[in-house]
């Protein structure tokens, strides 16, 4: 196993040195097959949370690492090993695996076993930008409910790409959330029209709150871009891009040096956007519905 996920993390490292944590396979679960070995595990999430919103309620992982001759057929007999104790008819499940952009060599096995690409977590290395926008500024506590109502609307449309769900209880946890954790906490801007009309907010973590990321990626500081919304009317006139400019800019002047999101890739306005911006894809989340 040990040799396994030494040459995986070599053939990754060779791909991607901005790739981090893949020399290792921590905790139990693990399967195997020959020239693999994985780590799968369950969750199940409430559906009044508000992680429900931005996941399918019963959501496998594996956790892979392949190596030999030939990555993609280790990949394929790890992956059959993973589906054959997995129930394919039980309601609203989807199984997952994230694997590092750029190693392609192993992911036409996922494709062959009806896996898609849906999302990204891209990354941006050597960050810079105007910590001032015209029409950009902080947001405050009296903006809770603006700030909801943008939010409510991002899930909304990232629902169509086929991660993110609208629940009963995203409303309410959105305000729940933007007041215990996005106020008080992290950095968040509005964009305003002249006549103080809200056209599009950002919300970025910054590193003392992305420890859950921050080991994917082999820099630091970092800060993750969890939140950039504009309003459908006020798309095409650079709302998006001042906002993430200035988000860009307050980070870097806190030290940031490397800024994490993730994007939805049927999304045909993200990955242009973000690619314009600077971030290139790290690794890729492939996904496959079950019981739908």
């Amino acid at each position: 196993m040990d040799a396994v996920i030494r040459a995986h993390a070599a053939r990754v490292r060779a791909a991607d040195p901005l790739v981090a944590g893949q020399d290792e396979l921590r905790g139990k679960g693990h399967i195997e097959a020959r020239g693999a070995v994985g780590r799968a595990t369950v969750e199940r999430v409430d559906p009044g949370s508000m992680r429900a919103s931005w996941s399918p309620l019963v959501v496998h992982r594996l956790q892979a690492r392949v190596a030999g001759p030939s990555p993609e057929a280790a990949l394929g007999a790890l992956l059959d090993a993973w589906l054959a104790g997995i129930p394919l008819d039980e309601q609203g499940q989807a199984l997952t695996v994230t694997w590092p952009s750029r190693d392609v060599a192993p992911v036409r096995a996922l494709a062959a076993r009806n896996f898609a690409p849906v999302v990204a977590q891209a990354v941006r290395a050597g960050i810079a930008g105007t910590a001032q926008g015209a029409g950009v500024r902080q947001a405050t506590p009296d903006d809770l409910e603006t700030l909801a109502r943008l939010y409510e609307r991002l899930v909304a449309y990232d629902a169509h790409f086929g991660w993110v769900a609208v629940r009963a209880s995203t409303a309410s946890r959105i305000r729940a959330f933007l007041a215990s954790e996005v106020m008080p906490r992290e950095w968040c801007w509005l964009a305003e029209g002249a006549d103080g009309t809200p056209l599009g907010c950002v919300i970025v973590q910054p590193p003392a709150h992305c420890g859950w990321i921050a080991g994917s990626v082999d820099a630091s500081p970092v800060a993750y871009l969890s939140v950039l919304y504009v309003d459908p009317d006020a798309r095409g006139r650079g709302v998006g891009a001042l906002l993430a400019d200035v988000a860009h800019g307050y980070a870097a002047a806190q030290g940031v040096r490397t800024m994490l999101l993730h994007h939805a890739l049927p999304n045909p306005l993200s990955t242009p956007f973000w690619a314009r911006r600077g971030y290139r894809p790290l690794y890729t989340q492939w996904v496959r519905h079950l019981g739908v």
